[in-house]
């Protein structure tokens, strides 16, 4: 059960975390890299033996300032909890060290969004009630078990998308949807339980980030016809997004509190991408080289003979 300890999310005490470690240039020390877990997060909890070389080693450092290839070696884990609706899991994160930068990165399995507890259906779920759905804050609470997210910590969300999605990200998937679709009509209308909200800068992010969510349902869209191979479920699109935004050169992040220090106040402008990662492309690591059978691989040389499993290829080059 998730108890006390999923209650509420981890946003909150954050004010010392990676999260809010020097920047320089907008751009953390610390990345976090986003990669596709193709199974539940039950099976990333159990199906990790060793300590969590889940995923290959990426090919070059992620931080635009450094962007060195093969600098990146294996530091070590940390453990994080993973909650669902009602279940919570312990699971163990890969740490890595670029030895040209110095800088430290991790690989979280894209069931999960940086510094949250909550899995990403669950948060997408939530926001899609409110946003889409138009349900009330009793109506919204009603759909989850009294077991599950606090009424604060469900608040805390919807509050973090509308100036994450509308205030920092609008502008930059506005641009680059028209780099796809130049003629596209972009939607202008609020609905009408948005248009009631009484606060008016909330009332401004939440029409905001209405917006996004539809133009992000047309970038899928743009996307899957120039990769047509590329499949997400209708409750992945936080998912896709997170995988998106690399892209761009920004963090994989939809959820931003406006009230921590260190959260961004002017909205995102679009990097160019690293030389090996076009930009109208969705991040996907590169294809595995094939292995002898027993052959020891660079996630897992403390356990020679040890094979990668299946279910740990990315859902790219699965497809």
């Amino acid at each position: 059960m998730a108890g006390n300890r999923c209650r509420k999310d981890d946003t909150s005490r954050r004010g010392t975390c990676l999260a809010a470690r020097p920047r320089r240039g907008g751009v953390p020390n610390n990345v976090v890299i986003v990669l596709h877990f193709a199974g539940s997060v039950k099976d990333y909890a159990e199906a990790v033996p060793f300590l969590g070389h889940t995923f290959p080693i990426p090919a070059r450092c992620p931080h635009p300032d450094c962007q060195a290839t093969g600098s990146l070696i294996g530091w070590g884990i940390y453990l994080r909890w993973a909650c669902e609706t009602v279940t919570v899991h312990r699971i163990r994160v890969q740490r890595l060290r670029c030895k040209v930068c110095g800088r430290t990165h991790s690989l979280l399995p894209d069931f999960l969004h940086p510094f949250r507890h909550y899995v990403v259906s669950l948060l997408q779920r939530v926001v899609s009630l409110y946003l889409l759905g138009g349900l009330s804050w009793e109506h919204l609470l009603r759909q989850l078990p009294e077991s599950g997210p606090a009424r604060s910590t469900v608040r805390e969300w919807l509050d973090s998308f509308a100036y994450g999605a509308g205030e920092l990200l609008l502008d930059v998937l506005t641009q680059h949807l028209l780099t796809l679709e130049p003629l596209a009509d972009l939607p202008d209308t609020v609905p009408g339980h948005l248009r009631r909200v009484t606060n008016p800068v909330r009332r401004r992010r939440l029409a905001r980030a209405y917006r996004f969510w539809l133009l992000a349902e047309r970038l899928y869209a743009q996307v899957k016809v120039r990769q047509p191979r590329l499949h997400f479920a209708a409750d992945q699109l936080f998912t896709f997004l997170l995988h998106w935004l690399p892209s761009q050169g920004l963090p994989p992040r939809l959820f931003w509190s406006p009230v921590l220090p260190h959260t961004p106040t002017a909205p995102f402008q679009a990097r160019p991408p690293s030389p090996s990662r076009p930009s109208s492309n969705v991040a996907a690591p590169p294809r595995p080289r094939r292995r002898r059978r027993g052959a020891a691989t660079n996630t897992d040389s403390h356990y020679p003979g040890r094979r990668p499993s299946a279910i740990l290829r990315t859902a790219y080059n699965r497809r």
